[in-house]
């Protein structure tokens, strides 16, 4: 796991500096802010890896400091998205600030999630095959990447597309803790706590949904 987060955070940090390049040599004013929330969406995920490896194998002030340079970005981002508003049309945004997806708890969840992931593939090493530790891993990896970066989104649509993108995480994972069928009671006991971590995380993730459809403070810039 500890090489995919590495990896993963390399590719995330690549895009911020190419998107918020490319925003700036643009001259049309549509393209710009879609560059600045791909920005803010690699951004998200970053935060989100940066975490996961301050829990895995970074040291904490390492953390603290990435993370404070990484909310920067965040700042200076929606500074330059902020210049926009005027210009921007036929876009749906929820609010003009970027959420902080540590405060929510579905996100936290998700990350919660990661850990009987984790626990589970560990208790069966020896019976799993390496391409599907690698499979657990990426899923407990990407569910909360993709709602971090739904989260710290601006654009409606895109914010929807990554929560059906945790979404059909969450069922990948469903599909995948079933192939395991006739395991002892004790890694059943693991793969339960799978299973409960994972609709939970759904539940929140379907009141999001609810929410966004429902929210009155959509402002359809014109």
């Amino acid at each position: 796991m500890d090489d995919i987060v590495s990896e993963l955070l390399r590719k995330s940090a690549i895009s911020i500096t190419t998107n918020i390049a490319q925003s700036q040599a643009t001259k049309y004013v549509l393209q710009e802010f879609n560059y600045l929330n791909v920005a803010l969406e690699n951004i998200s995920r970053c935060r989100s890896l940066l975490e996961m490896a301050m829990i895995r194998f970074i040291d904490y002030k390492l953390f603290q400091k990435a993370d404070f340079d990484a909310m920067e970005l965040v700042n200076m981002s929606f500074g330059l998205i902020k210049k926009l508003k005027p210009y921007v049309e036929n876009v749906a945004i929820t609010k003009w600030y970027v959420e902080d997806f540590r405060q929510s708890h579905l996100y936290n969840c998700s990350i919660d999630l990661m850990q009987p992931i984790h626990f589970f593939i560990d208790s069966i090493e020896l019976d799993v095959s390496y391409n599907r530790a690698v499979k657990a891993n990426w899923l407990a990896i990407n569910t909360p990447l993709a709602i971090a970066s739904g989260i710290g989104q601006l654009n409606i649509k895109v914010r929807i597309k990554k929560f059906n993108e945790a979404k059909k995480q969450l069922e990948e994972l469903r599909v995948f803790t079933k192939s395991f069928q006739g395991i002892s009671d004790k890694n059943k006991a693991d793969l339960d706590q799978v299973e409960h971590c994972r609709i939970q995380v759904l539940k929140l993730l379907n009141c999001y949904f609810g929410r966004l459809k429902s929210l009155n403070n959509i402002e359809q810039i014109k």
